[in-house]
């Protein structure tokens, strides 16, 4: 008589219970969640929208006044602002909180500021005014010429030039312009009595401007 061999029971496959597919889906959530967190946390908006959408640009922050002031950006850390000096920080495309703080931590002012891959001016004394001026001639071979596009008086304090190519106050001119960056503008400041006497306006735009184009070259 043939022995009959013993065949070893197949393993039932296990079986996710309905409590073990929420778990999972929880966890799933907590991550996605996480990811998202990070582009808020860090200004960028939840996943980084605003970066995607608006692009992001620089934060020229301007202070002529004689107290040193300190600037958060969408809540990052606070940068120090000299007294009759500039700063540059980063900021994100669409709208950004900007709080004004004294070297005592106390808040001073605040603003919004709303970009859509531009650079932007916040201009935080009322000390002098600005120009605004195309300088695109300048870089295209074409006739070089000085054309005004805005005058910035002492009470504006925001100015979005909606490019990214963008010649600063005290800031040396760029060797040439991102083809992409939008038109070449210059922002100097003057002398706020200027603005209404355009002769003298142009003959001082003039000489800065060579000035500005010696040093670039």
């Amino acid at each position: 008589m043939s022995e009959i061999e013993e065949v070893e029971p197949v393993a039932p496959r296990p079986q996710y219970t309905w409590k073990a597919a929420v778990i999972i889906g929880l966890c799933v959530l907590a991550v996605v969640a996480g990811i998202g967190a990070i582009g808020h946390i860090s200004g960028t908006g939840w996943f980084g929208y605003r970066q995607v959408l608006y692009g992001g640009g620089e934060l020229y922050i301007l202070n002529l006044s004689d107290d040193e002031r300190l600037v958060v950006v969408d809540g990052r850390a606070p940068v120090e602002v000299p007294a009759q000096n500039a700063q540059m920080v980063e900021i994100i495309g669409g709208t950004s909180q900007v709080i004004i703080l004294d070297t005592a931590h106390q808040q001073v002012d605040s603003y919004e500021v709303t970009i859509d891959r531009s650079h932007a001016l916040l201009n935080i004394s009322q000390a002098s005014c600005l120009v605004v001026a195309d300088i695109s001639s300048f870089y295209g071979g074409k006739a070089k010429k000085l054309a005004f596009v805005e005058f910035l008086r002492e009470d504006r304090r925001v100015y979005v030039p909606n490019t990214t190519n963008v010649v600063w106050p005290r800031r040396s001119f760029p060797p040439r312009l991102d083809a992409q960056g939008g038109p070449g503008l210059w922002i100097e400041i003057v002398g706020c009595p200027l603005l209404d006497e355009r002769d003298y306006l142009e003959a001082y735009m003039d000489v800065r401007l060579q000035q500005r184009f010696e040093r670039k070259e």
